[in-house]
């Protein structure tokens, strides 16, 4: 019988255990809110959600050939790019001195890193959209990303090769190396951070959740908004023409079932 010993201490390693667990969180955290809101997109149902859209009709459908073009690239980059890149950023987190051993950090001290990381993402991700929406980087890589005027939630992760490491990857993965985040509060702001970008693709602007009217008026006119949370935007003016919107206005949280988005 052949011996296995070496393959068995393979998955039973910390890197092997808890690169699984942080792909496995991101991968739920797409999936899970990404069919949420697919669902009503391809079959019309429930019908209580198309009232929260936030563009009109005309401009929106999805088709299954916009859904299967959107899950053959995103395949291409997890195994590609993804894989590789986590089995990196494993040693990054050893080398940063972040703790792998899933113990429950104390909760201000996991309160105060989430807040870190989601200050730093903001000034990560508004800096790398920026450039990407320069002439040379939007017409060679981005504007793969742009072919979606009206995005439906999958689309968050639906980019060119050097997109994905470079804006997807890097900017959600550099506050806990930097933070030197415990593998524990790794996950949920990996969870957060793409489940919230899943949202402000969806094109629906539901009650109790983060308005998506931010971001999808960026890919309306395919400038400005570079940010996730707008406060770099509105530090820089490049949210001038989306304030003068009527998106704007409607830039908030419902907070009950009868308001809308019109």
């Amino acid at each position: 019988m052949a011996d296995i010993s070496g393959l068995v201490d393979f998955f039973k390693s910390e890197w092997f255990r808890n690169t699984t667990v942080l792909s496995t969180t991101l991968a739920v955290a797409y999936f899970g809110t990404g069919l949420l809101f697919l669902i009503p997109d391809l079959t019309g149902k429930p019908i209580w959600m198309l009232k929260y859209k936030t563009q009109p009709p005309q401009n929106f459908k999805v088709t299954g050939d916009d859904v299967k073009k959107v899950i053959q690239q995103l395949t291409f980059n997890s195994l590609a790019i993804h894989l590789p890149f986590m089995f990196l950023y494993y040693h990054l987190q050893v080398w940063r001195g972040c703790d792998q051993s899933f113990k429950v950090p104390a909760p201000l001290h996991f309160l105060r890193d989430v807040a870190l990381c989601i200050l730093i993402e903001e000034i990560a991700f508004y800096y790398a959209h920026r450039i990407l929406h320069s002439s040379f980087m939007y017409k060679r890589y981005h504007k793969v990303h742009h072919e979606f005027t009206a995005p439906f939630g999958l689309v968050s992760a639906y980019s060119h090769p050097v997109e994905f490491i470079f804006s997807n990857l890097g900017t959600i993965m550099t506050g806990p190396l930097v933070v030197g985040c415990d593998v524990v509060t790794t996950s949920v702001v990996f969870f957060l951070s793409v489940a919230v970008t899943v949202i402000h693709h969806s094109g629906y602007h539901l009650p109790l959740l983060p308005s998506p009217e931010f971001h999808d008026y960026h890919h309306l006119k395919f400038t400005g908004n570079y940010g996730v949370l707008g406060v770099l935007d509105w530090l820089h003016g490049t949210d001038k023409q989306f304030r003068k919107s009527k998106q704007s206005r409607r830039h908030k949280v419902i907070f009950f079932a009868r308001e809308t988005t019109g």
